[in-house]
């Protein structure tokens, strides 16, 4: 199965393992999983960074390109589908970067794993 990470589950798995909830942890210790990394959590961690809302023990390009390589993260680049897709999307939730990431996840008919509640409003699977 590919799961698409949210941003947040990416940082737990990297920072703080123990704020994933155990279905998440078994989901990502899983070998048979591909887990994906979408481009647009790249934009929207080097953004906090830059606005001194997320700090990291490194800049972003370093910081980011070590932990997706050392947790075996598959990179997704963002594709027009998902931008055409994400300005369709219902007005449940107004956060561009959570809007692209749900319509990724629908692009690629994968589920996006995930503890935001607001993500299960979407037609988009939602695994925590």
């Amino acid at each position: 199965m590919r799961i698409l990470l949210d941003t947040h589950a990416a940082l737990f798995l990297w920072a703080a393992p123990e704020r994933l909830s155990p279905t998440a942890r078994s989901l990502l210790g899983r070998i048979e999983h591909t887990c994906l990394f979408s481009q647009v959590s790249t934009w929207e961690i080097c953004l906090k960074f830059q606005a001194g809302k997320l700090p990291l023990p490194e800049p972003p390009a370093a910081y980011l390109r070590k932990r997706i390589r050392q947790s075996d993260l598959a990179y997704e680049p963002i594709s027009d589908e998902a931008i055409f897709r994400s300005v369709g999307l219902p007005p449940h939730h107004h956060d561009p970067f959570d809007r692209l990431l749900i319509a990724t996840a629908q692009t690629l008919k994968v589920p996006i794993l995930s503890a935001a509640e607001v993500f299960r409003r979407y037609a988009v699977e939602v695994l925590w």
